[in-house]
């Protein structure tokens, strides 16, 4: 059921335009979930309007099963205003954290690495057809300052203390690699800062070797 997604860049008919030829060319029927991915550095703070465009386009060509994909962070700050998106339908990226923290979504990017790989939960089955009953389980997350060592696979850096992809770096850590960090609060959980960025200070990601003063 779930078929392609685009990475928006804030030319709504002329990025539709050429995303459509692409789904054509792939053979893709009109009951194919047709994503549009916001979140591009270089766009405009207010999407909202050209990601309309973008849609309306894909609907008025037969497209209806439509998604808007962006960071949690852009929604509850306005930047993909939801109440006027033509389709209500999105699908929210937020990581180290034990909901979307954007009411009623259809879809959670809960991972973007899952044995190396980007997991969601489909809620209501916008994307595949199939309802998630599983529920997230609860997290757990270290608040001290000290050395940490990686216990997953790698762990990404990120600008900011929101997780998501708006504000993800290229750069990670490795399984193995040992890291000084201060524990930072973000809402109702915790951050690792580093000197290169902020990791997340899940248990399941990292663990505490040494633990420092000041905490």
């Amino acid at each position: 059921m779930f078929g392609t997604r685009d990475e928006f860049h804030g030319r709504g008919t002329a990025e539709a335009q050429y995303f459509l030829s692409w789904v054509k060319k792939m053979g893709l029927d009109k009951s194919t979930v047709l994503a549009i991915d916001v979140e591009a550095p270089g766009l405009t703070w207010a999407t909202t309007g050209q990601v309309n465009v973008f849609l309306k386009y894909l609907i008025s060509h037969g497209y209806k099963n439509v998604i808007t994909y962006g960071s949690g962070s852009w929604f509850n700050a306005g930047r993909i205003n939801r109440s006027q998106l033509v389709d209500k339908a999105i699908w929210v990226a937020a990581y180290g954290v034990s909901q979307p923290g954007v009411a009623n979504a259809n879809a959670w990017q809960y991972t973007d690495n899952w044995h190396g790989v980007d997991c969601s939960y489909d809620f209501d089955g916008k994307l595949s057809g199939k309802v998630t009953k599983a529920t997230p389980k609860k997290a757990s997350y270290w608040a001290d300052n000290g050395l940490y060592e990686v216990i997953t696979s790698e762990v990404n850096v990120y600008g900011k203390p929101a997780l998501d992809k708006a504000n993800k770096r290229r750069i990670h850590f490795s399984k193995g690699s040992t890291i000084y960090g201060k524990a930072v609060k973000y809402s109702k959980v915790y951050r690792i800062k580093t000197d290169v960025g902020y990791i997340s200070a899940n248990k399941d990601y990292v663990k505490l070797v040494r633990k420092s003063g000041g905490k």
